[in-house]
Formats: C-alpha cells, structure tokens, sequence
C-alpha cells in the first residue's frame, strides 16, 4: 500500500507558484533529532543535507574529508556522512552528503537513497506522487 503525497510549494518560493515533489523527513543522529522537507528529484545521484542540518544533527562534518561534485551549475564541496532517517514510520540508514553552499534546497533525496528504500511513481499531470516502501526482513 502506497502513500499519495500532493506537491507543494517550493520552500523559501512559495510566491512563485511553482509545485514540487516534497516529502517530509527526519533524520535522527544519536540523541540529535532534526525533521524537515525533502525534495525527492530521480535527477538526483544521491542526496544531500545542509550544513545547517548536519549542525543540528551534532555531525561533525568539518572534520569528514571533503570531496568535489559537479551539478549543471558548478561544482561543490560535500562531505558524505551515515544517517537514520524516518519517513512516514519506514525507518532506514542513508549515506547523504553533507553539502557546503547549499541555497534553493536544504535537503534532496535521489537515486541513492530514498529510491533504494521505495517505489517512486510522479503524476506530474496530477500534482502527486506516491511512495511505496520496500519490506526488508
């Protein structure tokens, strides 16, 4: 049984009407606890958090080596980081990457991570989008 999720406005752009495929997350970190909005982008290799995330969750993520990836925009510092997250009451372990200078969006699950754990269907036509998680034993 899948969970229908309407898209919503973008965070922080709200006056421009434009909808998006959100869904919200929270990660947890030993006694750290953070919830927020995930954008789910299939374009996405892998996800990411904010700095400001990984602040409130107690990572450390100064101290993780830094690595270089490439958008279509430019190229980025990210820090790949291990983290439970909870959607909907699926919980599982993610590998995100922590990701300096992150503007538009705080928070993207991609091919990588959500999409391992469940079944994405878009109705882009609809505004919608269902998820279907995955049973591991």
């Amino acid at each position: 049984m899948g969970i229908t999720i309407d898209y919503s406005p973008l965070p922080g752009l709200e006056k421009t009407g434009v909808l998006a495929p959100m869904i919200p997350v929270t990660f947890r970190n030993g006694k750290h606890e953070f919830s927020t909005i995930a954008l789910v982008d299939s374009g996405a290799e892998a996800g990411i958090i904010s700095t400001v995330i990984a602040d409130n969750l107690g990572i450390k993520w100064r101290k993780i080596p830094a690595k270089t990836g490439f958008s279509v925009g430019s190229s980025f510092l990210f820090h790949p980081v291990n983290i439970v997250a909870s959607i909907f009451d699926h919980n599982f372990s993610l590998e995100l990457n922590v990701v300096e200078g992150v503007f538009a969006f705080k928070c993207i699950l991609g091919r990588k991570d959500l999409f391992k754990c469940a079944k994405i269907c878009f109705e882009g036509y609809k505004n919608r989008f269902e998820v279907i998680f995955r049973e591991f034993n």
